[in-house]
């Protein structure tokens, strides 16, 4: 059986990619009961954790049933409210986090953001035009990114819905080529719009050099893949095969 790969266009050659990952965490998929006060948990096991923290607060950070989401709550003396920390791991640089509210009552502008341990300006996503999205964004990537409640004078709380994570994981780098099996892809240089695999493969992934997801499928051993639709150049072919994560670069003629 063949599969087809639409790709949609091609970037640079680069010496080393960064592939481009997206994540996008529902509290309400969680399992997490009423009033359940969160401390500590993954986001994406292996790649991303959270940290949650009371800090001054006399209210601990809690999940409700009611509305769906997690709530941070206020120190209205010294804005020591609740923090929610969300840790990448080595290989991981967080490129944008959008967090979802309840509304732009539960999305109050007095949030503090942090990113690796720098305070920056409070920013809603302008895709949201009631200002209920908050937006992080980082050039560079970032390994730690924090919201803590920092509103004073009065009670405030910032009700989180989802979060939705765009990072970069550089275990998937083609640096790592000497790591990656032989026969994952046996012919790397594709003269005749088929891609052959060698073993059968989960999660296949294709990628264009700049870390741009491109298509995700599933192989068996000795299977063709038809690409004629790729363009000429390099893409960077990613799997897992036993497990066990496996990736290759291929270069259509």
């Amino acid at each position: 059986m063949k599969k087809i790969f639409t790709i949609l266009g091609i970037a640079a050659i680069s010496t080393v990619v960064q592939a481009q990952q997206n994540f996008n965490y529902v509290f309400a998929n969680q399992g997490f009961t009423n009033g359940q006060v969160l401390s500590t948990g993954d986001i994406v096991t292996g790649k991303l954790t959270y940290t949650v923290l009371q800090n001054g607060s006399t209210t601990e950070p809690a999940y409700y049933t009611n509305g769906t989401n997690m709530r941070l709550y206020s120190q209205t003396t010294s804005g020591d409210g609740n923090s929610y920390a969300i840790q990448g791991a080595t290989s991981v640089k967080m490129t944008s986090v959008k967090i979802v509210t309840s509304n732009n009552n539960y999305a109050p502008s007095t949030a503090i953001i942090t990113v690796d341990g720098v305070v920056v300006p409070t920013v809603y996503d302008p895709a949201d035009t009631t200002n209920s999205t908050y937006l992080i964004t980082s050039a560079t990537g970032a390994s730690n990114v924090k919201i803590q409640n920092g509103q004073t004078g009065t009670s405030a709380q910032i009700r989180m819905i989802s979060i939705n994570i765009t990072y970069n994981d550089s275990n998937l780098a083609v640096a790592d080529f000497n790591k990656s099996k032989s026969n994952f892809v046996k012919n790397t240089f594709v003269k005749n719009d088929e891609v052959t695999f060698g073993e059968d493969a989960k999660d296949v992934k294709v990628y264009t050099l700049t870390g741009q997801l491109l298509k995700t499928t599933s192989v068996k051993a000795n299977e063709t893949v038809n690409v004629a639709d790729l363009p000429k150049g390099s893409y960077l072919v990613t799997g897992t095969v036993n497990n066990q994560p496996v990736s290759q670069k291929i270069l259509k003629d």
